[in-house]
């Protein structure tokens, strides 16, 4: 007869008793590693049909700037510009910027620059919608 560890036996009721909720980081509604080539974009559409709220978008990047961040609001065909950023930071830069949907008819669009000639940038894209 095979004798199993106690341990063995309790680990399909510690299983059981995991929270059933994700993790923090996978609670993002979006997330990106990216990398943009010297003078060239990158431009992420987030289709956000009936969805209101109010929304977060970080970009972080290690990379040597300039690199230009750009929020722009998009109904139907039309791009109207929220938040307009630029970083000349060797490294670390950080741009936050709020996106406000409360009436649940826009959708959002984020667009990064990179106006290094010689270098391409490393990027991190978060979206998230913070609780209330």
């Amino acid at each position: 007869m095979i004798r199993l560890p106690t341990w063995l036996l309790l680990l399909p009721v510690l299983l059981l008793a995991l929270p059933a909720h994700p993790t923090e980081a996978s609670e993002y509604l979006y997330y990106r590693d990216v990398v943009i080539p010297p003078f060239k974009s990158m431009r992420e559409f987030f289709d956000l049909p009936d969805r209101r709220g109010s929304y977060e978008v970080t970009v972080v990047s290690d990379s040597l700037g300039p690199l230009t961040f750009r929020v722009l609001r998009v109904q139907g065909e039309a791009e109207r510009l929220e938040v307009r950023r630029r970083s000349y930071r060797i490294q670390n830069h950080l741009f936050q910027a709020a996106f406000d949907n409360r009436g649940g008819k826009d959708d959002l669009m984020v667009v990064i620059d990179n106006a290094n000639p010689l270098q391409s940038a490393r990027v991190s894209l978060y979206v998230i919608e913070p609780p209330p």
